[in-house]
């Protein structure tokens, strides 16, 4: 009986456009992605990795292997003092998570020059719950890597795009 309704919102959800958060659509014979400039097995390659599940897709080495290229030329986490406490203690901090790309086809082809994408957030430390704001900050730089994977593949997606979608 509830079946139905939820069919319902489903199929209105789907033809407004609707799509989850992370999720890119790729053309089928490009959802093989050649990962070069860092191991797959990075922490950014696994982010990557992990909304490419959502649609079949998957990091491998080789272009050969590939229907389109992702070059990584430079990944930098920063952390910079914002502000400091009376006692000139700092307090607040700001993270950045810095991506430096481009997108190519197996055959070498820039299809995309060089792009960086760069993530910030300001988080609040005051150095009371050390081993809490330890773990916080872990969290938001994972965080942060994945909005990086996600605007990452958001770019491909659009880059892989027929011409006549554009």
């Amino acid at each position: 009986m509830l079946r139905i309704p939820v069919m319902m919102l489903l199929l209105a959800l789907s033809a407004c456009g609707f799509h989850l958060r992370g999720v890119v659509e790729l053309p089928p014979d490009k959802k093989v992605i050649a990962l070069q400039g860092i191991d797959v097995n990075n922490p950014f390659a696994r982010d990557l990795q992990l909304f490419l599940d959502l649609v079949e897709g998957k990091l491998v080495e080789e272009p050969e292997q590939a229907g389109s290229v992702i070059v990584i030329h430079n990944i930098r986490e920063g952390r910079r003092v914002v502000s400091l406490d009376q006692n000139g203690k700092a307090i607040e901090f700001e993270l950045t998570f810095r991506v430096q790309y481009e997108i190519r086809s197996p055959d070498g082809e820039i299809l995309s020059p060089q792009r960086t994408i760069t993530i910030r957030r300001i988080y609040l430390n005051t150095q009371l719950q050390v081993i809490g704001k330890s773990e916080e900050e872990s969290v938001i730089r994972r965080e942060m890597r994945r909005e990086a994977a996600r605007t990452l593949l958001r770019h491909l997606e659009k880059v892989l795009a027929p011409a006549d979608a554009n």
